[in-house]
């Protein structure tokens, strides 16, 4: 036995209404959210249809990733920030030495990656940890993207990343860029974030807005999103870009299309045993 598993990890969103005060509780540390924020998160589950459909899609991950594994006795496990199992169940749910550790984003961030490899890594003590990083870009995931491209579409072409707070360096806008440049086809294109906090002030932008501006300057009547910081979907692009962004440019008679994510499909799986492997090579 190779005595090695691969661990996905990701954020998490609640499945339920009653799950939604507890979800909050975890991301302020224990202290009870203010009904304002639980009705803001109910509203978006309502929207969205009732329930969130990443859970369900990372098991799935998980699912399909254990099936191409079975012969070599590898592990897989799913982990979430804010939900069960949670990142501090690890050592007691991984019994393996060698880990493969894959946050479930397309593009690094020292941010984001950070708050999911130092507290695995911190509850996992002496086990060997292998970081796997940029699934986005692995070619299977970029055709995926690619596949959408049509030169002769009249749409502003809009790639939109999940925005981070302006602290300190991060290569993660370096990183946005050069994906985007890398699934355009040399089209013309434009790159938004979306999904800002409230706290701290400054987050990384432009926000979506501006590619309404530009797309009514440059007199295009419709904008393409191409999520390219998302593998899967989940309330930043269900509620933040497929409601709230489509109904603000419906509303200037710009139309809004956006472009399926990979979700659980083949070219995820093989972006994650890729990874592994050339990790496993050197």
């Amino acid at each position: 036995m190779k005595n090695e598993a691969i661990v996905i990890s990701y954020y998490g969103f609640p499945s339920s209404k009653k799950d939604i005060p507890d979800y909050l509780r975890h991301i302020l540390h224990g202290a009870d959210p203010p009904p304002s924020l639980i009705k803001e998160n109910l509203r978006k589950l309502e929207v969205i249809g009732g329930e969130s459909p990443s859970t369900s899609i990372v098991e799935s991950i998980k699912r399909k990733l254990q099936k191409r594994l079975e012969d070599l006795n590898i592990n897989v496990y799913a982990l979430s920030k804010h939900g069960r199992p949670n990142l501090s169940d690890a050592s007691r749910i991984i019994k393996e030495k060698t880990i493969y550790e894959v946050p479930l984003f397309p593009i690094y961030s020292k941010q984001i990656f950070d708050s999911y490899f130092v507290p695995f890594e911190e509850n996992m003590g002496d086990r060997k940890n292998i970081r796997i990083i940029n699934l986005g870009f692995d070619q299977h995931i970029i055709s995926h993207f690619s596949r959408y491209i049509d030169r002769n579409d009249r749409h502003l072409l809009v790639f939109s990343a999940h925005s981070i707070p302006l602290k300190g360096y991060d290569p993660y806008p370096l990183g946005v860029r050069r994906l985007s440049d890398m699934i355009s086809g040399r089209r013309r294109y434009t790159i938004v974030y979306h999904s800002q906090g409230h706290f701290p002030s400054r987050w990384l932008g432009p926000t979506p807005e501006y590619a309404l501006d530009l797309a009514e300057k440059l007199g295009y009547s419709g904008i393409k999103v191409i999520p390219v910081g998302f593998l899967y979907d989940h309330v930043e692009v269900l509620y933040d870009l497929d409601y709230d962004f489509k109904n603000f440019i419906t509303s200037r008679g710009v139309s809004y299309e956006r472009v399926p994510l990979p979700n659980d499909s083949d070219c995820i799986i093989d972006a994650i045993l890729e990874r592994v492997a050339e990790k496993e090579q050197q």
